[in-house]
């Protein structure tokens, strides 16, 4: 990836890993710097112009060398064998370097890290564009082979002996850093702040360590603290515009978005991590549907992205979660098609949300899930959306085999719907469903019978409520939902089966072998069908 700004000064995030450390003390992050585990690295992206082009999970793949090895293996090489191989790397490094196409550049970073896993710098160079690009769980992976590089060094078969002392402690500084800010991007907040204390256990005074912590705090509604790094920085660096974000954040933290808008109103980053503020200040003015405020300090964060090479970002507009605004479609970028990099959250929740639901195949389907679940979490603890937020990763976990915490999602966001005056209709279908699939009929039909009124043409609804009413004898009521889904959706081999088995149960044999006969057309793999034509031959005899 080509970086427009000098990153690599010393001083300078799966489907989402969230960190609970209990009661331990937070000086526990310094430990972990030295201490982590290698991963292999197998780098999946692809480049093109429109999130179409770039959605394919089975697109360009990015990987290591097949001979590939972690760090402990590497270091048991003999010293030969493990200086051809640093050479082999140092000529994917300087590639990496003079790549024009950020592609070409991810993947001499992956050769080099397979070539030669104990250099600290190779993975938080990766580390470092994977989060700009928005695949969390690469630049986690990333950053624990940085951790666990570190604390090779100085080892004398690691041949790395020109790094001093100060190179260990700028790199575990920085890998705590990239930490914190993965953290952040996440709304994982407590979790980010351990590792900011840790930078500043490391480097004391540290000007981006501080940075990092300012906003931590802030977001976690500390105002005395946050207030203290605030007045620090405005004292000693006025020209930064770090005050005003920690400020803004602080009040956002409690609630009061107005002020919190206003803390950036005629503020221009032009620093360290002005792509970051910028999306903050997006966010800010999306909370007071200042939608015009929005669309141009996002516009503003991804012009501050730290690319030369944009062919593997691509932009997107679209309506965010909360489609009841005005004026609400808001701009978002994702590389590859499919990670977030900058842009309106919620916007990209919804589009995740969208490509999840078109998905056609399981892989799709697994890839756009994890990223929704992901994207909605963030959501939810950014308080962005929330009950809508709830509605879209419970309608993905409904879908994904996960019921129960697809059913608490969806009771929430049933909830926070209602204070708001919504009664959304797929709430309700999904909730009925999912109740139904528990075998509780009587609980699901008043969920599906009110789904149906609210979007008669819902036809899995129809179908699902069918279903409830034979399972409690309701015969003329069923076979008028079943038929109502048939009408709606002639290809769904479920409401074909529903009714063919309502009337196997009728002795209605020749319309229940017409119904299982459409069904089997439609899914022909489904065995529980060709179970029951073999029961209306047996009638027959």
């Amino acid at each position: 990836m080509n970086f427009c700004r000098n990153r690599d000064n010393p001083s300078d995030r799966p489907t989402a890993l969230s960190r609970r450390w209990g009661f331990f003390h937070w000086v526990i992050p310094v430990i972990l710097l030295l201490v982590g585990a290698a991963f292999p690295l197998c780098l999946v992206g692809c480049a093109g112009s429109s999130p179409e082009q770039c959605s394919d999970p089975g697109g360009v793949g990015f990987s290591a060398p097949e001979d590939s090895l972690g760090i402990e293996e590497f270091l048991a090489l003999e010293s030969v064998r493990r200086q051809s191989r640093r050479a082999q790397a140092d000529v994917w490094l300087d590639r990496s370097r003079n790549s024009p196409k950020a592609n070409d550049r991810i993947q001499a970073l992956a050769n080099a890290a397979g070539l030669a896993p104990d250099d600290p710098e190779i993975w938080l160079r990766l580390a470092k564009i994977w989060r700009w690009l928005g695949n969390n769980l690469r630049t986690e992976a990333c950053l624990n082979n940085a951790a666990a590089a570190v604390r090779k060094l100085g080892r004398k078969e690691s041949d790395l002996l020109d790094r001093s002392k100060r190179y260990k402690k700028d790199a575990a500084l920085r890998t705590a850093i990239l930490r914190a800010w993965l953290h952040y991007d996440r709304a994982e907040y407590h979790e980010g702040l351990r590792w900011a204390k840790a930078a500043t256990q490391v480097e004391p005074g540290n000007e981006l360590a501080l940075q990092v912590k300012g906003v931590l705090v802030a977001s976690l509604g500390h105002r005395s603290h946050a207030q203290e790094i605030a007045d620090d920085i405005r004292r000693s660096r006025g020209f930064k515009t770090d005050s005003a974000w920690i400020l803004s954040n602080l009040e956002r933290s409690w609630g009061r978005h107005r002020e919190a808008f206003n803390y950036f109103l005629n503020l221009r980053p032009n620093e360290e991590h002005a792509s970051e503020c910028f999306r903050d200040m997006g966010l800010a003015a999306e909370r007071v549907a200042e939608w015009s405020y929005a669309r141009r300090w996002y516009r503003e964060s991804a012009a501050e992205l730290p690319f030369k090479d944009t062919s593997c970002v691509v932009e997107i507009t679209h309506e965010r979660l909360d489609w009841r605004p005005r004026s609400s479609q808001q701009p978002v970028w994702m590389a590859f098609g499919r990670y977030y990099v900058t842009g309106s959250r919620s916007a990209y929740t919804a589009y995740v949300l969208e490509r999840f639901d078109q998905a056609t195949t399981p892989d799709e389907k697994d890839l756009w899930g994890g990223l929704l679940v992901n994207s909605a979490g963030i959501c939810i603890r950014l308080n962005e959306d929330k009950p809508w937020a709830l509605r879209a990763r419970g309608i993905v976990f409904a879908r994904t085999g996960k019921e129960d915490r697809g059913l608490e999602d969806l009771r929430r966001a049933a909830k926070r719907l209602k204070d708001l005056g919504v009664e959304d209709a797929r709430v309700t279908a999904e909730m009925g469903h999912l109740i139904l699939i528990d075998e509780q009929p009587r609980r699901a039909i008043p969920h599906l019978r009110r789904a149906v009124e609210l979007d008669p043409g819902n036809a899995g609804a129809w179908s699902d409520l069918g279903l409830a009413l034979i399972m409690t004898g309701g015969g003329p009521e069923a076979e008028r939902a079943l038929t109502t889904s048939i009408e709606l959706d002639p290809d769904s081999a479920t409401a074909w089966y529903n009714r063919g088995l309502m009337n196997l149960h009728a002795n209605n044999l020749d319309q229940a072998e017409a119904d299982l006969l459409k069904a089997a057309e439609l899914a022909p793999e489904n065995r529980e069908v060709a179970k029951l034509l073999q029961r209306i031959a047996q009638k027959r005899k």
